[in-house]
């Protein structure tokens, strides 16, 4: 089967964007915690007293989806949740000084692997998104089968 620009380009997106999480990744599981917990700590931190209700428009999940995750981040103490002032049903997230010290420490690892990235292969799109796509292993293996 022969491989198009495009599907070129998705294998470059997906593999590279694997890397660009992987960075993170590494990081919050010394925490005890998954890639959620990043994603809802990074939003809550982004607009602090945001809903309950909107973080989970933000982030296209159910309530049940994030039951769990918004728990562990309360017990681990980087987040704290009050009723909003204008409708107490209403629960609204803040981040504490632990929750923001973590996202800057996970900012921080993305934001050195894409300065490492621009200074290595410029600003060009394509040539960065192969750069990050090459730290994985299965980006040889995909393309060493569509270069046969």
């Amino acid at each position: 089967m022969m491989t198009t620009s495009s599907d070129n380009e998705h294998i470059l997106f997906y593999f590279a964007y694997k890397t660009f999480i992987t960075t993170a990744d590494k990081i919050i599981e010394q925490y005890g915690m998954q890639r959620q917990h990043h994603r809802f700590l990074f939003f809550i931190c982004k607009k602090p007293g945001i809903t309950q209700k909107e973080l989970l428009q933000v982030l296209e999940i159910s309530k049940q989806g994030s039951h769990n995750t918004l728990k562990v981040l309360k017990e681990k103490a980087l987040i704290t949740e009050q009723q909003a002032a204008t409708d107490k049903r209403l629960k609204e997230l803040y981040p504490t000084e632990a929750g923001y010290a973590l996202i800057d420490v996970l900012n921080q690892a993305q934001r050195d692997l894409m300065d490492d990235m621009f200074a290595q292969y410029g600003h060009d799109w394509r040539a960065v998104m192969q750069g990050l796509s090459e730290k994985r292993d299965g980006y040889s293996i995909i393309m060493n089968e569509h270069e046969s």
